[in-house]
């Protein structure tokens, strides 16, 4: 959206995704309110043999499970919801909306998409807790740009794993850059880190070739 027209989604995802797969580690691709966006994602989680976890937005129920039921077609490793995207203007805006969920609620969905769901945008050990029903959480402020005054995920994340007590998986994101950084979020308790711009970058500059590079980067450092 943000870096000029050399890729659309779809060819964005499909270098992305495979270029993941093959250095290792898996893509997580995003949803939009142009339904082009979670097509394309799929599409290029099939073609890399479902190594790649697509992001569904906190969308009314009927729309969050037509998207599920995309999603279990292309057989994706896991699937993921940013509920925190429910604090963003723009989707509280759009019709339907987006929006909060009920822990049953969150039960439901996640029952529907019949793989291991992550639910990420937990920054309390509350909101960790009604998580449990999830495979695993990722401690994430969407980049500081939901709410303001938003505390570090590294000073949350502590007491996020002491009261999640290993009954799930607990990702981390936010600034996350080198090979430093993953072994801090290691150490704090997590179980693995996302890292979202820099692959952006590395895919504007050097394609899958620029993927690849990053990867060994961060795990020589």
């Amino acid at each position: 959206m943000h870096y000029g027209d050399k890729y659309d989604d779809a060819a964005y995802n499909d270098l992305l995704v495979s270029a993941c797969r093959d250095a290792g580690i898996l893509a997580c691709t995003g949803d939009g309110m142009d339904a082009a966006v979670m097509e394309g994602a799929l599409r290029a989680i099939h073609h890399a043999d479902g190594c790649g976890v697509p992001t569904v937005k906190p969308w009314d129920k009927d729309t969050i499970f037509a998207k599920l039921t995309q999603a279990r077609k292309a057989d994706p490793v896991a699937v993921a919801m940013d509920i925190d995207a429910a604090g963003l203007p723009f989707l509280k805006n759009h019709m339907p909306p987006a929006g909060c969920k009920t822990v049953e609620e969150l039960r439901e969905i996640i029952e529907y998409a019949q793989k291991p769901f992550i639910l990420k945008g937990i920054m309390t050990p509350a909101g960790a807790r009604k998580a449990l029903e999830a495979a695993g959480i990722v401690v994430s402020n969407h980049g500081g740009r939901v709410l303001d005054q938003c505390p570090a995920t590294a000073e949350v994340l502590p007491a996020i794993v002491e009261a999640v007590a290993g009954r799930m998986k607990i990702f981390v994101d936010g600034g996350i850059r080198t090979g430093l950084d993953v072994f801090k979020a290691l150490a704090l308790g997590a179980d693995g880190v996302l890292i979202g711009r820099p692959f952006v970058t590395m895919v504007y500059g050097g394609g899958a070739e620029g993927v690849r590079v990053y990867a060994d980067k961060l795990q020589s450092e």
